[in-house]
């Protein structure tokens, strides 16, 4: 559609086309990611499953519906057009209990019921004292005039300062599947718009998804993992860095399958050794038996050196590998021996930082490099000033060991999240609705942080070997989303807020982010 065409249409009209943007439902119907078994069955064998599988949580009835969570998919239970409750899905390998929560939440006194407005800015729109966001009540408006609000303030907004001045913040978890995604949704809607501020990254991976590109080629964290099968079969040992897998795993992106949990139970039944390095004792480390290196939070990079100390001067490393397959060990070497800074990075120096004694790191060095080892690292290690410096030092580790590409040996950096260590079906996906183009190019990093962004307007930044400028933000929308709650600083965050003229959100609670916007609408 031409621009021409779309200075024709009408703004409610406009708005109601694209409302779905926060439409994105709560059990959005979703397409399952496809995940194979160990060995790939017939076509045949696999619907013959696929249908047992829907007889033993009960069968498709008028009264059931089969849909999808971050949880795992269900079947939802529905009688006069109530949800009463839900059954999981035959195929999830092990249904977690959140599942059992669906039924409240849908009914939860906390639903936004109707569009809402806050009153100062019914009033006086954006001369309204904007301090008061969080604290004046909200007064209940008609969706004719809420939408006629929206698309007055974008307009105005657009026309005023440029579409640079909206920023497009959502980047959360409220709905699953293809379509029912409110943050693509919403970029796509103000895409059609003339654009907007995004933001690159994401709040859960910024720093390794940034770093691991230049160190391996490939984003890792998002990345299909070694098999399972593969490890059960070959690893002698898995070195678990900040990941709990019993517990993170119980979600997903997509719609989870559960595959880590059976794969898990295998690990444990062959009798592979586990270490977690981690400052809790983990369910994982206790499922598992696992030795627990207990270091202090964000000390695991001083640790791997010293681990990789010991691998080096104990002669423990493949210098095979690290000539035909790296590049730069011999500058890591000057900093780990000492050369560069005065300071080898021996288990004793280590010892101080992480208070894990030198003798446990030097014995989990020899232990490494004993056999086959797995090194998963959890994101967890990343979430720190300097944080691309734990993944990078973990490859490192990886390749002194000289294992990468062997079966069941190498790193992985995403087996505590979404079953990333599921075989993968070999079988085209289908990809889910994009966000389209748009038309501003200004994207900031995610991590940054938003308040960062609305307190320093026309503020530089270093952002992955390139410099990003700040825009101005005057509109903040965020569908289906609550920053509120994973922003750092919330006393700051609640100081930023108060600069936009305008925030609108779309949400299904009463969220913090819903009490702090001017506007809010309800999805369903």
């Amino acid at each position: 559609m031409g621009s021409k065409h779309r200075k024709g249409m009408e703004r409610r009209t406009f708005l109601k086309s694209v409302l779905g943007a926060g439409a994105a439902s709560l059990m959005a119907p979703s397409l399952l990611g496809s995940r194979a078994s160990a060995q790939a069955a017939p076509a045949a064998n696999a619907a013959a499953r696929y249908a047992r599988s829907l007889d033993w949580a009960g069968p498709l009835t008028p009264s059931t519906r089969l849909t999808a969570s971050h949880w795992g998919a269900f079947l939802a239970q529905v009688e006069d057009g109530k949800l009463v409750g839900v059954k999981p899905f035959g195929g999830d390998r092990a249904p977690v209990p959140m599942l059992q929560a669906l039924p409240g939440r849908v009914y939860a006194r906390s639903r936004i019921q109707y569009p809402m407005v806050r009153e100062g800015f019914l009033k006086k729109g954006a001369r309204s004292d904007r301090s008061q966001r969080g604290a004046e009540r909200f007064v209940r408006v008609s969706w004719d005039d809420a939408l006629d609000l929206v698309a007055g303030e974008l307009e105005r907004v657009k026309a005023s300062y440029g579409n640079a001045s909206i920023f497009a913040g959502s980047l959360d978890w409220h709905s699953v599947g293809k379509l029912h995604n409110a943050p693509t949704l919403l970029r796509r809607m103000l895409g059609l718009f003339g654009g907007y501020t995004d933001n690159t990254g994401d709040f859960s991976v910024q720093a390794a998804m940034t770093i691991l590109p230049h160190v391996t080629g490939n984003i890792e964290v998002y990345d299909q993992q070694t098999a399972w099968p593969t490890i059960i079969e070959n690893t002698d040992l898995i070195v678990l860095f900040g990941a709990d897998l019993i517990k993170n795993n119980q979600i997903g992106w997509t719609p989870p399958d559960h595959y880590a949990y059976p794969a898990l139970q295998a690990v444990k039944e062959r009798g592979i050794e586990v270490v977690s390095v981690d400052p809790r004792l983990t369910d994982t480390a206790r499922f598992l038996d696992a030795d627990w290196v207990a270091l202090r939070p964000n000390t695991d990079v001083a640790l791997m050196l010293a681990i990789a100390h010991t691998l080096y001067t104990e002669k423990l490393h493949d210098e095979a590998f690290l000539k035909r397959y790296t590049v730069g060990f011999d500058k890591f070497l000057d900093y780990l021996l000492g050369k560069s800074d005065g300071q080898p990075k021996t288990p004793e120096w280590a010892a101080k930082i992480t208070e894990v004694p030198a003798a446990t790191i030097r014995d989990l060095a020899r232990r490494m490099a004993r056999g086959r080892t797995m090194l998963m690292g959890g994101w967890a290690i990343q979430r720190q000033d300097h944080g691309e410096q734990a993944p990078w030092m973990l490859v490192t580790l990886a390749a002194m060991l000289g294992q990468v590409g062997l079966p069941g040996g190498g790193f992985g950096f995403s087996y505590h999240y979404a079953s990333g260590g599921a075989p993968a079906a070999n079988a085209p996906v289908l990809s889910g609705i994009s966000a389209g183009d748009n038309p501003v190019k200004t994207a900031i990093p995610f991590a940054h942080g938003v308040s960062d962004l609305l307190l320093n307007p026309g503020k530089t930044v270093d952002y992955n070997g390139e410099k990003v400028t700040y825009p101005d933000i005057k509109l903040v929308y965020w569908a289906g989303g609550n920053p509120f709650s994973h922003q750092m600083d919330k006393n700051r965050l609640i100081q930023a807020w108060q600069r936009p003229e305008v925030t609108i959100v779309h949400d299904i609670f009463w969220t913090s982010s819903a009490k702090f916007a001017d506007i809010v609408l309800p999805v369903t």
